[in-house]
């Protein structure tokens, strides 16, 4: 049984990466977000980094701790296991827990990691438009000033962090467990791409390159919540497309692009944009 993690920014992709790695009927099927997951891990990872000033006085020392979270996590994933007892491999995805892939690396043994990767400046213009549809549709909870005053600043260093964690990780093994995908490589050339994810994860994901609607997903997103609807993509449920390639040319203006390039530099040229 190996868990396979799927991560990267929000609108990178991660959506359509989940699909095309449930299309192999020995995982389970497209599900919702592992959120609760999230925060177990994000438990351990926050009593590590408080461990003198904190966590001391709760457990004896960094192993207790470490074993103590193992035991709980890996329950949990059993737990998912056990719903889906057909699936020989579990596939789960939530964008930001890619902040967490060395955790859950210290924590659960047979474990995979797919990050996807996707232009900044189309990454920064699909947050932004998911800002303004929280406006619309009077979602405020998440409306935050990096969306409402457009701080470019506030989103290349959320954008950073999505993805810092794992390109920085030196653990031992590591970065053998991790595949790093491009979006445009996987919606330009996916036969080529989905080639490399099947290499990685051992699966058979061809059905996916010719399907035109999303097979073996279980999500209905005609019944979101009002706080997911803003982030809903009309992308979703259907064929792999590259149409949103290079649209943040019609969201971002010359300014804003010019100080996404020069900002963020960094991530371009680690990235390859």
């Amino acid at each position: 049984m190996t868990y396979f993690f799927i991560g990267g920014c929000p609108r990178s992709g991660t959506t359509l990466l989940q699909n095309i790695i449930c299309s192999d009927s020995k995982v389970n099927p497209l599900i919702g977000e592992i959120g609760y997951l999230y925060h177990l891990v994000n438990a351990y990872s926050t009593g590590k980094i408080d461990f003198e000033s904190q966590t001391k006085y709760y457990f004896s020392n960094l192993t207790e701790l470490r074993n103590f979270s193992s035991e709980l996590v890996n329950k949990f994933l059993k737990h998912i296991q056990n719903r889906y007892t057909d699936a020989t491999h579990i596939v789960l995805r939530y964008p930001l827990i890619g902040e967490l892939f060395p955790e859950i690396y210290e924590l659960v043994e047979d474990v995979k990691f797919i990050l996807i990767i996707r232009d900044p400046r189309d990454t920064i213009a699909s947050l932004i438009n998911v800002g303004n549809k929280m406006a619309t549709l009077g979602e405020t909870r998440h409306l935050t000033p990096m969306f409402t005053e457009r701080k470019l600043s506030e989103f290349l260093e959320f954008y950073r962090r999505a993805y810092a964690s794992s390109w920085n990780c030196k653990l031992v093994g590591f970065q053998t467990k991790v595949a790093y995908i491009k979006y445009e490589h996987l919606v330009l050339n996916p036969e080529k791409a989905i080639r490399q994810l099947q290499d990685f994860t051992g699966l058979n994901l061809s059905s996916s390159i010719k399907d035109d609607k999303w097979q073996r997903i279980k999500i209905n997103y005609s019944q979101l919540s009002d706080a997911e609807k803003p982030w809903y993509s009309e992308l979703y449920g259907k064929g792999i497309s590259a149409a949103s390639v290079g649209r943040y040319r019609q969201v971002l203006q010359q300014e804003e692009i010019n100080f996404i390039q020069k900002e963020g530099a960094d991530i371009f040229k680690i990235f390859g944009y």
